[in-house]
């Protein structure tokens, strides 16, 4: 057998085991190419060891994009029945730069799967309400992700959703909407309120 070969053969040049004069430094690698045995250097640090068309190489290692995080820094009045966009105005990291905090649009510019998720506390000393409904929304009509809210005599109540969303059109946009029933209720200028997002796949 071929190992049994090399280790009686050791280096002596014959039976394919010289390997000296393919590898000539500390930590290359070697691999069976098309006829013969190739080298392949090291690789150095941000870089990992991929499959290539036919032969082993090393490929950079890349900063997810499409990603952004905004804060709510400024309350917003949510009046009761209405359904409201909420516009987190301040942007935390926004890798495309395609996150609009006049607006609080998010228009990652690319079809595909995005995780996003968003949270809001409101604002009312002992806030009671019976149904308060928190969107995610695809150019503020079509409702891709929804959870609904009942609690009574609650200080600084906090929503949350969170999902998968499907981007279908590179101009289509992401919002965080809300509507409550019981009563007029600002929003809440704290870290506690964000609106985040991802590409996945």
């Amino acid at each position: 057998a071929y190992w049994n070969i090399m280790s009686s053969a050791g280096t002596n040049g014959t039976n394919g085991t010289d390997l000296t004069s393919t590898l000539s430094a500390r930590g290359d690698l070697v691999f069976k190419g098309a006829s013969a045995l190739e080298r392949l250097p090291k690789g150095t640090a941000g870089y990992f060891l991929k499959q290539g068309a036919n032969d082993p190489e090393w490929g950079q290692v890349t900063a997810n994009s499409h990603f952004f995080i905004a804060k709510h820094d400024t309350q917003q009045s949510i009046s009761q029945g209405t359904t409201t966009e909420i516009v987190y105005d301040t942007q935390i990291v926004d890798t495309d730069n395609v996150y609009d905090p006049s607006n609080g649009r998010y228009t990652p510019g690319a079809v595909g799967y995005y995780q996003i998720g968003a949270t809001l506390r409101l604002s009312n000393g002992s806030h009671s309400d019976n149904n308060t409904e928190f969107y995610i929304r695809i150019n503020n009509s079509s409702t891709e992700l929804y959870n609904n809210y009942a609690y009574a005599s609650a200080y600084y109540r906090a929503v949350h959703v969170n999902g998968l969303v499907q981007i279908t059109n590179a101009n289509d946009y992401i919002s965080v909407c809300i509507n409550q029933r019981s009563n007029n209720v600002p929003t809440y200028v704290g870290n506690q309120s964000r609106f985040y997002g991802f590409k996945v796949g």
